[in-house]
């Protein structure tokens, strides 16, 4: 159906508590219209109506979570989600809005939306969060390919550009300290042996579980257990429950996942709005890659990124397009020794080879819609 204000693109507001909508009617934007929607029963047929550049869905409607589906996939409307109460089954690559309380909020957040290619008051846009969270996965399906450290350069690179926080899941359970654990020299504890310690305790446990990135508060790390013995204990209930938590507190969750064809390593897959697969330019590994696909979700956005690529190996990495049928997001080239250098961490530096200069393309193939 034709929009009937076709001319001035719409923002629908989905609430039906009158305090939040009870004032907005009136509004008048410079490059928007407004339509209020109080009965969830009819946003079928409002999203038809008015084919809205921008649907604000409260999530006080029971099952808001399948409404908030059926817009992603059958609309081009950007979605926001009002959601105090931080529930359960939110859905991924939404927007998030919190403290919102009257309907001044809402005025406030449509002047935002309004203005979003204009300048904007700074105050009244840092006042709110407005996210577009990402959970992603970095995975192989062969050893010594440089995941954790192309993983770690990503982190390091988006602590710049994004206003928030990164959490980086290490789930290589091993003996002893992780590699990642390591070569940033982390204090041993906290690690995902608190987690399962104090998992009655509710938020409070993953708080505790978490540790920071010395010299930085961007950058927290959950560490997994130091013996395989505590890491056989961990679940996928409790990686739902770390996943659900770390969504209301971080901008950006990355995931470091070892090739394994167990359930933790899966579902963490499942869980994500986009994977990363790490390769290196052999294509004796591609059959692999093809058996791995299907523990992949359809819907869920993929690359890869061929590290430590020659001049001699650039037509195997050509050629992987159309074997695996995966966009590929970037070719690292592979760096002599004496060219070397390593993230530096002020004055200090991080045992990790610094690839910061192939994080900018990987990062706008991510983000971007």
């Amino acid at each position: 159906m034709k929009n009937k204000c076709s001319e001035m693109k719409i923002i629908l507001v989905v609430a039906s508590d009158k305090d939040l909508t009870g004032e907005i009617s009136s509004i008048k934007l410079k490059n928007h219209g407004v339509a209020i929607l109080n009965n969830i029963s009819f946003i079928k047929h409002y999203l038809e109506e008015y084919m809205p550049e921008y649907v604000i869905l409260s999530a006080e409607f029971k099952n808001y979570n399948r409404i908030a589906e059926y817009i992603q996939s059958n609309t081009c409307s950007e979605l926001l989600i009002i959601d105090d109460a931080k529930k359960e089954n939110a859905v991924f690559d939404s927007v998030y809005l919190d403290g919102i309380r009257n309907s001044d909020d809402i005025k406030k957040i449509l002047g935002i939306i309004d203005n979003l290619n204009s300048s904007v008051d700074l105050k009244i846009k840092n006042s709110y969060k407005l996210l577009t969270q990402q959970v992603i996965t970095f995975y192989s399906v062969q050893g010594g390919v440089g995941k954790t450290s192309i993983l770690f350069n990503f982190a390091w690179y988006i602590k710049n550009v994004i206003e928030g926080k990164v959490l980086i899941i290490d789930l290589n359970f091993c003996e002893g300290p992780s590699d990642i654990a390591i070569n940033l020299d982390l204090n041993l504890s906290p690690n995902l042996s608190v987690f399962m310690e104090k998992l009655a305790s509710g938020e409070e446990c993953f708080n505790s579980s978490v540790i920071n990135l010395n010299g930085d508060n961007k950058i927290d790390i959950l560490q997994p257990p130091l013996s395989i013995y505590q890491s056989d204990k961990f679940n996928v209930d409790m990686l739902n429950s770390i996943v659900y938590s770390a969504r209301n507190k971080y901008d950006v969750i990355l995931a470091d996942v070892p090739f394994r064809y167990d359930n933790i390593s899966l579902e963490m897959l499942n869980l994500s709005t986009t994977s990363i697969l790490v390769l290196s330019p052999d294509m004796k590994f591609f059959p692999r890659v093809i058996n791995f696909k299907k523990f992949l979700p359809e819907e869920q956005k993929k690359g890869i990124i061929f590290n430590k690529v020659s001049n001699h190996s650039r037509p195997y990495v050509d050629e992987c397009r159309s074997i695996l049928e995966i966009p590929v997001y970037d070719r690292i080239s592979f760096i002599l020794e004496e060219q070397r250098d390593l993230i530096k961490n002020g004055r200090n530096s991080f045992n990790i080879l610094n690839l910061q200069s192939g994080m900018s393309n990987l990062a706008n193939l991510i983000f971007k819609k």
